[in-house]
């Protein structure tokens, strides 16, 4: 009896075990739990009832077996039983990822292999039986160092393979093909740090979407009406602290009005104050507003956490190779709310009809999805984060027009002894046995070891040529679509408009935005005068209906065309109707002129959850980096200096701000 008493135990606890685990948390199914109880049920029947030993002679054996049994067969059932026991160490945040998944698929495997092994040592003599707790300790290290390695494996697959060259580090010679503000960024930070930097623009000035143009004393911006990433932790304030620069001398705050259903609404520029109008203005939908915006606050801000560290956000594959696997392993835990709506897929309008039932607040919570040019049902929850950052840390407009922000970095690379070159275009990059050499621009050869190239990644085939690159990454670039692109219309009136309209006006019947840019700087327009834009976001498509550059067809639609958003801005600003003293604008064909961006996209690439993955910052040809909108995070002003901080800061080394 003294030897068949654990077999009676051992039924005893696993009962109580598995109806404890039943009541407080009914939800979730123990199949070791289960399986535990079976097997003592078993052996107390065969013990007790049928008085047969076996179990307690072959206790170690059958108990092996059965655990060995066990872990197979929750294999078979996709459930492993390591992946139950983990809940209990690991947050739920991680519970539903595919890599936690895998690791404890992989983990009960290895436990179903010791336990096998140690069910066929029970055949074996005295003392070689004591090898089991060799092969269990070989199982618990295995658990704690595994996941570990496992989760760094992971996440390295997902960078391409052929990424996983690094930037040579002698000569310090860099060659930057465009100067948008992702090739500046870049250059900026590489200059900083000691590099040789050499910048080829086709252009006549550098700057691309961020460029200003004067006509008869009043200053208009290229496109760029509000900047974000000048926040707490905004990866541009980062950089041009870095730089030397206090980006609070050298930004003055926009403010915005949105005009839906013909009501002004003006948004506030406090964040709480802006929800707050919200919940006054939508009173039935207050509770909800405070609640989606605090996800969205809270999300927001640990989106950017690693520009603590780095200077900017990391897309999932830099995470391990970065900042380590150790820190990947923390990442849901210390980004929860983040990483949740990473990993949903949630579209914004399927979130805005999960919170909200009134359309007009639903249509007003749209109003900026004109920054990534996409749709409501076809925008990620997760890519309106940033965009939702203009409420949260505000939008900014560089003091002196757009070309000033670009000015100043090519000076901040000039300064340092580099060289920033206009009216150079470069036609193609130079290769040999798989390596980046350098570029040939206006027919001259320019050499380098590191070429980035700041260009849309449409255009990279011709650059750099079909037989250097491999079929699927050709395959790829072949299956990009370009963004939404725009209709420009540039008005220099002799009336001030400072003291009647906010800067940034939004009119969501019209579909177009007004951007008075004197209004945020008075040195943009002659005294007692505005300047002002007017933006009409456009499909593609719309490219070939203008028809040629300056063909009697492409005049007469441009001018009609201009006539129209007039007319609709007149709506809103009755001012401009005869008070015109400069007009001008920019058709698709002209932006794609200024910036080569293929039917003159202004983002890029398209931007909308279904649209084709955005290629690696690094090429497949060694040396060769991709800056600008067409890889992470995208389009945009703040973005692209993304793009150009991750590409410098993989050039040199990776110089992290702090552990």
């Amino acid at each position: 009896m003294g030897h068949s008493s654990g077999v009676f135990i051992g039924l005893a606890l696993s009962a109580a075990v598995l109806i404890l685990r039943v009541a407080l948390r009914p939800d979730r199914f123990s199949l070791m739990g289960f399986f535990t109880l079976a097997y003592f049920a078993t052996a107390a029947v065969w013990t007790f009832c049928l008085h047969t030993w076996l179990f307690v002679e072959l206790s170690g054996l059958l108990g092996y077996g059965a655990l060995c049994i066990m872990a197979l067969a929750s294999l078979a059932l996709k459930n492993p039983y390591t992946y139950e026991v983990s809940k209990r160490d690991y947050p739920e945040v991680y519970w539903s990822t595919p890599e936690f998944f895998e690791v404890n698929a992989l983990l009960t495997a290895i436990w179903a292999l010791v336990f096998l092994l140690c069910a066929l040592v029970q055949l074996l003599p005295f003392p070689l039986k004591l090898a089991s707790h060799a092969f269990i300790a070989v199982g618990i290290v295995a658990s704690a160092v595994l996941p570990k390695v496992l989760v760094s494996r992971l996440a390295r697959r997902l960078a391409p393979a052929y990424s996983s060259w690094e930037a040579p580090r002698e000569p310090k010679e860099i060659i930057i093909v465009g100067a948008g503000i992702g090739g500046l960024a870049c250059g900026a930070l590489l200059a900083k740090r000691g590099y040789k930097v050499t910048v080829l623009e086709q252009c006549h000035q550098v700057g691309g979407y961020c460029t200003s143009f004067s006509r008869k004393g009043f200053v208009f911006d290229g496109g760029v009406e509000s900047i974000s990433g000048l926040g707490p932790r905004g990866p541009l304030r980062y950089l041009l602290t870095e730089l030397g620069y206090d980006p609070d001398e050298l930004f003055v705050r926009t403010e915005d009005a949105y005009v839906i259903e013909g009501e002004w609404v003006k948004i506030p520029p406090d964040f709480d104050r802006f929800v707050e109008s919200l919940c006054e203005k939508f009173p039935e939908e207050a509770d909800n507003i405070r609640q989606f915006f605090s996800e969205v606050r809270e999300a927001y801000r640990e989106m950017y956490k690693e520009v603590e560290l780095v200077g900017t956000p990391l897309p999932q594959p830099l995470l391990t190779e970065v900042l380590g696997p150790e820190y990947l392993l923390r990442y849901p835990e210390e980004h929860p709310t983040f990483y949740r709506i990473l990993r949903s897929g949630e579209t914004l309008k399927d979130a805005l009809d999960r919170y909200f039932k009134s359309e007009e607040l639903k249509k007003l919570l749209c109003a900026l999805t004109a920054y990534l040019g996409t749709k409501p049902e076809e925008t990620l929850l997760s890519s309106m984060l940033p965009i939702y950052g203009y409420y949260i840390d505000g939008g900014y407009y560089p003091r002196g027009g757009s070309q000033a922000l670009a000015n100043l970095l090519a000076q901040a690379i000039e300064g340092r002894g580099g060289c920033v070159l206009t009216r150079h275009k470069v036609e193609r990059v130079v290769i040999q046995e798989g390596a980046v050499k350098g570029v040939v621009a206006n027919g001259g050869l320019f050499e380098a070891p590191i070429v980035i190239l700041n260009t849309n990644a449409m255009n990279l085939i011709d650059l750099v040529g079909e037989e250097n690159l491999p079929p699927d990454y050709v395959e790829h670039l072949r299956s990009l679509r370009p963004s939404v692109t725009a209709f420009l219309v540039y008005l220099g009136l002799d009336v001030d408009l400072s003291e009647r309209y906010p800067p940034l006006i939004k009119s969501l019947d019209d579909e177009m935005g007004i951007v008075i840019n004197s209004n945020l700087d008075p040195s943009l327009a002659p005294e007692g005068c505005s300047s002002l834009a007017i933006v009409r976001l456009l499909p593609p498509e719309a490219y070939d209906y203008f028809g040629e550059r300056g063909t009697p067809e492409y005049l007469e639609k441009k001018r009609a065309f201009a006539d129209q958003l007039v007319a609709l801005a007149e709506k809103l600003v009755p001012e401009i109707k005869g008070h015109v003293v400069v007009r001008d604008a920019a058709t698709p064909r002209t932006l794609e002129r200024y910036t080569l961006n293929p039917k003159g996209a202004i983002y890029g690439l398209d931007q909308s959850a279904n649209s084709p993955e955005r290629p690696y910052f690094k090429t497949p040809v060694r040396g060769l980096y991709l800056v600008g909108a067409s890889t992470f995070p995208g389009g945009g002003i703040e973005a692209v200096a993304i793009s150009g901080i991750i590409a410098a800061n993989d050039v040199s080394g990776w110089p992290l701000r702090k552990q």
